[in-house]
Protein backbone atom coordinates (compact mmCIF):
# COMPACT_ATOMS: atom_id res chain seq x y z
CA UNK A 1 0.00 0.00 0.00
CA UNK A 2 1.19 3.42 -0.76
CA UNK A 3 1.91 5.85 1.68
CA UNK A 4 -0.93 8.82 1.55
CA UNK A 5 0.25 12.03 -0.35
CA UNK A 6 -0.32 15.41 1.31
CA UNK A 7 0.52 18.41 -0.57
CA UNK A 8 1.38 21.50 2.25
CA UNK A 9 0.65 24.96 0.40
CA UNK A 10 2.13 27.83 2.17
CA UNK A 11 3.79 30.75 1.31
CA UNK A 12 6.25 30.71 4.69
CA UNK A 13 8.97 28.20 3.73
CA UNK A 14 9.57 27.11 7.80
CA UNK A 15 6.01 26.42 8.01
CA UNK A 16 6.45 24.30 4.66
CA UNK A 17 9.50 22.12 6.35
CA UNK A 18 8.45 21.88 9.49
CA UNK A 19 5.35 20.44 8.66
CA UNK A 20 6.77 18.07 5.74
CA UNK A 21 9.49 17.09 8.39
CA UNK A 22 6.76 16.23 11.19
CA UNK A 23 4.07 14.80 7.99
CA UNK A 24 7.03 12.36 6.61
CA UNK A 25 8.18 11.17 10.36
CA UNK A 26 4.79 9.85 10.21
CA UNK A 27 5.23 7.85 6.87
CA UNK A 28 3.35 10.48 4.46
CA UNK A 29 4.72 11.19 0.85
CA UNK A 30 4.88 15.16 1.31
CA UNK A 31 5.35 17.61 -1.43
CA UNK A 32 5.50 21.27 -0.43
CA UNK A 33 4.41 24.55 -2.39
CA UNK A 34 4.74 28.00 -2.01
CA UNK A 35 2.38 29.46 -4.56
CA UNK A 36 -1.06 29.06 -5.97
CA UNK A 37 1.27 28.09 -9.56
CA UNK A 38 3.31 25.44 -7.38
CA UNK A 39 -0.16 24.00 -5.94
CA UNK A 40 -1.70 23.55 -9.21
CA UNK A 41 1.31 21.27 -10.71
CA UNK A 42 1.43 18.87 -7.86
CA UNK A 43 -1.86 18.46 -7.72
CA UNK A 44 -2.07 18.07 -11.45
CA UNK A 45 1.06 15.79 -11.63
CA UNK A 46 1.01 14.36 -7.96
CA UNK A 47 -2.83 13.77 -7.71
CA UNK A 48 -2.31 14.16 -3.65
CA UNK A 49 -5.31 12.97 -1.43
CA UNK A 50 -5.19 15.61 0.66
CA UNK A 51 -3.79 19.27 0.46
CA UNK A 52 -3.24 21.47 3.54
CA UNK A 53 -3.74 24.86 2.11
CA UNK A 54 -3.16 28.40 4.28
CA UNK A 55 -5.97 30.82 3.12
CA UNK A 56 -3.64 33.19 3.05
CA UNK A 57 -0.73 33.05 0.62
CA UNK A 58 0.85 36.03 0.39
CA UNK A 59 -0.72 38.24 -2.11
CA UNK A 60 -2.53 35.14 -3.38
CA UNK A 61 -5.91 34.01 -1.73
CA UNK A 62 -6.42 30.48 -0.56
CA UNK A 63 -10.15 30.34 -1.99
CA UNK A 64 -9.09 30.81 -5.51
CA UNK A 65 -6.53 28.08 -4.87
CA UNK A 66 -9.06 25.79 -3.04
CA UNK A 67 -11.30 26.72 -6.26
CA UNK A 68 -8.65 25.49 -8.62
CA UNK A 69 -8.16 22.27 -6.77
CA UNK A 70 -11.47 21.10 -6.57
CA UNK A 71 -12.20 21.80 -10.43
CA UNK A 72 -9.27 19.29 -10.93
CA UNK A 73 -10.34 16.89 -8.49
CA UNK A 74 -13.36 17.14 -6.37
CA UNK A 75 -12.21 14.34 -4.44
CA UNK A 76 -9.23 15.74 -3.00
CA UNK A 77 -9.46 16.32 0.79
CA UNK A 78 -8.39 20.26 1.58
CA UNK A 79 -7.70 21.49 4.91
CA UNK A 80 -7.48 25.18 5.10
CA UNK A 81 -5.06 26.66 7.86
CA UNK A 82 -5.63 29.66 8.92
CA UNK A 83 -4.26 32.18 11.79
CA UNK A 84 -7.70 34.01 10.95
CA UNK A 85 -10.46 32.92 13.25
CA UNK A 86 -12.83 34.53 11.14
CA UNK A 87 -16.46 32.40 10.60
CA UNK A 88 -17.26 34.24 7.83
CA UNK A 89 -14.04 33.01 6.15
CA UNK A 90 -14.25 29.50 7.30
CA UNK A 91 -18.00 29.51 5.79
CA UNK A 92 -16.93 30.23 2.66
CA UNK A 93 -14.11 27.58 2.51
CA UNK A 94 -16.68 24.86 3.49
CA UNK A 95 -19.14 26.42 0.67
CA UNK A 96 -16.47 26.02 -2.00
CA UNK A 97 -15.57 22.54 -0.98
CA UNK A 98 -13.06 22.62 1.71
CA UNK A 99 -13.04 19.50 4.01
CA UNK A 100 -11.67 21.15 7.26
CA UNK A 101 -9.75 23.71 8.61
CA UNK A 102 -6.93 24.20 11.29
CA UNK A 103 -6.40 27.60 12.95
CA UNK A 104 -2.73 28.60 14.01
CA UNK A 105 -1.28 28.06 15.65
CA UNK A 106 -1.53 24.29 16.07
CA UNK A 107 0.21 21.06 17.75
CA UNK A 108 1.20 18.57 15.57
CA UNK A 109 -0.79 15.74 17.58
CA UNK A 110 -4.27 18.05 16.69
CA UNK A 111 -2.80 17.82 12.64
CA UNK A 112 -2.04 14.67 12.73
CA UNK A 113 -5.29 13.59 14.14
CA UNK A 114 -7.57 15.72 11.76
CA UNK A 115 -5.49 14.24 8.65
CA UNK A 116 -6.38 10.57 10.52
CA UNK A 117 -9.77 11.56 10.26
CA UNK A 118 -9.34 12.53 6.34
CA UNK A 119 -7.86 9.36 5.43
CA UNK A 120 -10.57 7.03 7.52
CA UNK A 121 -13.20 9.18 4.84
CA UNK A 122 -10.93 8.31 2.17
CA UNK A 123 -10.76 4.52 3.04
CA UNK A 124 -14.47 4.23 3.63
CA UNK A 125 -15.13 5.77 0.33
CA UNK A 126 -12.36 3.99 -1.12
CA UNK A 127 -14.35 0.40 0.19
CA UNK A 128 -17.76 1.74 -1.06
CA UNK A 129 -16.52 1.88 -4.99
CA UNK A 130 -15.47 -1.62 -4.80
Amino acid sequence: MEPTKILVVDDEEEICQLTKNFLTRKKYQVFTANTSEEAQVFVKRERPQIVLLDIMLGDESGMDVLRQIKSTDKNIRVIMVTALDDEGVIRMAKSLGADDYVTKPFTTDYLNDVILQKISHLSVKDSIKK
